[in-house]
């Protein structure tokens, strides 16, 4: 049974009310909050179900036992003034006061969130941050800085409360940059009209029509000279508008184009600049939303910006009291920035020099650390879609990979995706939420052909289900059952909401009049997308198909169901595209995302990358640390991600590379998906066996020190014989590391003795069912599950974490040498190393963890090189790539994938010899860049 939300909404007030008059916001608990109700109840003398009963204590709790602990922040000055203490106490708070009782009163934030808000985030950290709007510096200045807040959290409330609080101090101008599509500014231009000026500034009323805070009624004192039906275009610069101390407030939302920040900064400069200086004297707060979407200088050469970015900077530069603030969720470009750029003032980068802000996470915000990981606590609600590949090879209709004019059969989850879109809107409506906006995304191309033509399928899916819903579905169960789509539909429901709290009876009764008000809408960054825009008095019920619109700053108000199936693999694309995080108010159980599983386990890689970078914010903060200091800390463990393009980091460098082979171990997690390349690789392996057994070396499994079995071992190989084999090879140009043709040149040129002769092992698998034989000797091969095919980029990935072999693997070889027994020599590289990892780390080593791969050869000059040797079994987890798997299995026969790794002993000498000559970068593969950055744009 449906519930009576008037009802609802009336006993909720009542009991906000009594705890205003009772002053126990900050101590609510569920004893306390039932009390009040049963009080709320008697006064009202109005019956009420359980179910209603039971929602006011669901709005209450959210309204008042939410929290939001203060974020972090990095300075360049720890020992500034804080202006804003200061002077904090003389300031009429109106814009500010007017804002937050709208966030509480009407957007029904948490009183809670609102207050760390206005009394942390902005009264102790950003206004303290910027700029003194009344002091006098002498001189023109620009402060940057930029704020970090998670994906669809509120970050837009932020920075509106950020302008109002700017805008009590004193300040007169503000510039708020939005992405670079003209429905994303339209929304923010109407955000801050509702939460700053109070007015829509495109009524055809005169002064305005009233809106958000300006419902008060009380005086208006801010204006925007951008509208929701105008950007700073046309005839904009023909205003005539003079900026003053004395004046109101006023506002420019304006996209990232050349057009517009040309004609601003122009207009600027000939209305109200000093003619002299060619600066206005005044204090400017110029936000930039989505900081790191179409600022980020990507010029090869950093002394020539893209326009965009050098356009910013000269527009900041106007003022003579400038702030320029960042706001982003993925800040992995913009901290690639370059700090150390020798370009002039006026034309610096955007690098936030002076702060970085980490914005607090409210309890209730649902991101990727609640959803992605496997213990995570929404990770049940996620649903892999198993059919479409990644390529056409993988022998499904629909793939990563199509073609801009891709014209085909979709999968058959999204349809799936779709009945349950109409089911969740079933539930909400029962649960008296008929009035709240519901959205479903489906965000599966770049290409504004294959956008259009999703459209089609999706309005043939639902005209299908319509006339299903209106003439088949019936009380006969049985009868309504012999409809294929009604069959269906009730599938879904028996998988994904049949413990939503309603029988399929009642879900039924109102499942027509809950999807027949459904809108399709394609929104992109074409001129032909379709507007969406959600009213305020009735519930929008829309499917919105598309890609980048719908991965850049456009909220999708109710977001519930999500059908996600993208290829890109870029940390900051990824997390932009997940415009299913956020709050999920009185329906987190009902949210669903179909998505691939490989995207899924990328999010969880992401969570916890992101959460890393923020955990370093803290420490950064007690070791004093500067916002310069912050770039090199972001941390990619998976050679599968990119942290950012390849464009945006031109600045980066991985903090670790091989500058020398000595002292090292290379590997192979990247192999050639490419039959012959691997059946000649393992011919090479055995003929480097029959070589060496033909010279007298015997082949055979040696007896670790300690009396283990050890593993099959060719002792004392002549480094010619290496050379030699890895001439032979045929390996993947993604293993940048392992580049066979330098290495070989690198052992050929190197005449120190210390790597004239070689061990060679072959790292065996546990299973003999699954062995090979080379030379007589039968080799069990490693298993490898986990593997991803690449067919067009002839690559097969060996592993999610990037990594062939384990950490381990480089003990093989170590035995009693130079008068020292293996013992010895091991426990000397642990204790070099827990020096090493003090030292750079400024905490001890956790023994309980386990040695990085490296130590073997970075802390032991007493040992042989070593060459691994790997016989893989390729097998793939994603169910999408088994035919291809198969394929390749079918066609290498007994023929194992071979894997390699090659690692030196420490010789300092040489390695400071030869490091300018070989050196490898890991972060970036060259060969990913086109793709990278095609996934960040729309065709």
């Amino acid at each position: 049974m449906g519930l009576d939300i008037e009802k609802v909404a009336m006993l909720t007030s009542m009991v906000d009310k009594l705890i205003q008059m009772k002053r126990v916001d900050n101590a609510l608990d569920e004893s306390v909050v039932e009390d009040l109700i049963q009080k709320s109840l008697f006064i009202s003398g109005v019956p009420y179900s359980d179910d209603e009963i039971a929602a006011v204590k669901r709005d209450v709790a959210y309204k008042y036992q939410i929290q939001a602990h203060p974020g972090e922040s990095i300075l360049a000055d720890y020992e500034q003034t804080n202006w804003y203490d200061d002077r904090k106490a003389e300031i009429q708070q109106n814009f500010w006061t007017r804002y937050k009782n709208y966030l509480i009163d009407e957007k029904h934030f948490s009183p809670n969130v609102v207050s760390t808000l206005g009394n942390d985030t902005l009264d102790q950290k950003l206004m303290n941050y910027i700029l003194d709007p009344k002091a006098d510096y002498g001189k023109p200045v620009l402060k940057r800085g930029l704020i970090i807040g998670d994906v669809q959290s509120g970050k837009t409330s932020t920075y509106i409360g950020f302008i109002c609080k700017a805008a009590d101090a004193g300040y007169k101008v503000f510039i708020l940059l939005t992405g670079t599509i003209e429905s994303l500014r339209q929304q923010t231009q109407e955000r801050v009209e509702e939460g700053f000026i109070g007015i829509d500034m495109s009524a055809n009323t005169t002064g305005g029509k009233r809106v958000g805070v300006g419902l008060d009624n009380k005086p208006i004192h801010a204006m925007a000279l951008t509208s929701r039906a105008s950007d700073f275009r046309g005839n904009s610069d023909k205003i005539a508008v003079s900026l003053g101390a004395d004046k109101d407030a006023v506002v420019f939302v304006i996209k990232k184009n050349t057009t517009t920040l040309t004609k601003l900064t122009k207009w600027l400069i000939d209305l109200n600049a000093d003619p002299r200086t060619h600066k206005i004297d005044m204090p400017m707060l110029m936000i930039d939303d989505e900081a790191d979407n179409a600022s980020i200088n990507t010029s090869s050469d950093k002394e020539d910006p893209t326009k965009i970015n050098k356009l910013i900077r000269k527009l900041a530069d106007v003022f003579t009291k400038s702030n320029y603030v960042g706001f982003t969720a993925t800040p992995f470009a913009n901290v690639f920035i370059d700090p150390e750029t020798t370009e002039k003032m006026e034309t610096h980068d955007l690098f936030p020099e002076d702060f970085i802000v980490a914005l607090p996470t409210p309890s209730n915000y649902i991101g990727p650390t609640r959803i992605f990981p496997k213990d995570a606590e929404f990770h049940s609600q996620l649903v892999y879609i198993t059919d479409a590949g990644r390529e056409e090879e993988d022998g499904y209709s629909f793939y990563f990979k199509h073609k801009k004019d891709w014209k085909g059969k979709l999968p058959e989850s999204m349809t799936d995706a779709i009945y349950a879109f109409y089911l969740a809107n079933v539930i909400r409506d029962l649960r008296g939420d008929q009035r709240e906006h519901r959205s479903m995304l489906i965000n599966i191309s770049r290409f504004v052909k294959v956008q259009k033509y999703i459209k089609e399928v999706v309005e043939k899916i639902h005209a299908e289900a319509y006339r299903s819903l209106k003439y088949n579905l019936c009380s006969d169960f049985e009868l309504s059952m012999k409809d294929p789509v009604l069959n269906r539909i009730y599938k879904v429901w028996q998988t994904q909401y049949e413990k939503c709290g309603f029988t399929w009876n009642e879900v039924a009764a109102a499942l027509f009049d809950a999807m027949e008000k459904i809108q399709i809408k394609v929104v992109n960054s074409s001129k032909s997308s379709e507007k969406l825009e959600y009213p305020k008095n009735e519930s929008l019920r829309v499917i919105a198909i598309g890609g980048l619109a719908l991965s850049r700053g456009l909220t999708l108000e109710g977001l519930i169901i999500s059908y996600f199936y993208r290829n890109t693999c870029t940390y900051d694309v990824l997390m932009q595209m997940g415009r299913w995080f956020g709050y999920r108010r009185g329906y987190e159980d009902l949210f669903r995302i179909w998505t691939h599983k490989a995207s899924a386990e990328w999010y969880a890689e992401i969570a916890d990358a992101t959460e890393k970078l923020k955990d370093d914010m803290f420490r950064m903060r007690d070791l004093g640390q500067k916002p310069r200091d912050f770039g090199i800390r972001v941390r990619n463990n998976s050679t599968e991600l990119n942290i950012t393009a390849y464009n945006k980091m031109r600045n980066a460098t991985d903090e670790f590379e091989v500058t020398s082979y000595f002292g090292s171990i290379v590997e192979t997690p990247y192999l050639r998906f490419n039959v012959a390349a691997q059946k000649n690789n393992f011919k090479a392996v055995t003929n480097l066996v029959a070589e060496c057994l033909a010279k007298g070396y015997p082949f055979e499994r040696r007896m670790t020190p300690s009396g283990k079995k050890g593993r099959y071992m060719l002792q004392d190989v002549p480094k010619e014989l290496i050379v030699e084999f890895l001439d032979s090879l045929q390996m993947s140009r993604y293993s940048s590391d392992f580049d066979p043709k330098q290495i070989s040149d690198f052992l050929s040129s190197c005449a120190d003795s210390s790597i004239d002769v070689f061990d060679v092992a072959f790292m065996d698998g546990g299973n003999l069912d699954k062995a090979v034989n080379v030379c007589g000797q039968k080799i069990a091969c490693v298993e490898r599950k986990t593997c991803v095919i690449d067919s067009e980029l002839d690559r097969l990935s060996i592993g999610r974490r990037g990594k062939l072999g384990g950490p381990g693997d480089g003990l093989t070889g170590i035995i009693d040498f130079n008068g020292k027994t293996a013992k010895e020599i091991v426990e000397n590289a642990k204790s070099s190393f827990r020096q090493f990892y003090e030292k750079e780390k400024g905490m001890p080593f956790d023994e309980t963890r386990v040695y990085p791969s490296d130590t073997w050869f970075r802390f032991v000059e007493d040992r042989k090189p070593l060459l691994l040797i790997y016989l893989i079994d390729v097998d793939v987890a994603d169910e999408n790539q088994t035919k291809q798997r198969d394929a390749f299995h079918s066609a290498m026969g007994d023929t194992p994938a071979v894997g390699l790794a090659l690692g030196l002993p420490r010789n300092d000498k040489e390695a400071g010899l030869t490091s300018t000559r070989y050196k490898a970068n890991r972060v970036y593969n060259w060969f990913d860049r086109e793709e990278i950055l095609a996934e960040g744009r729309e065709e």
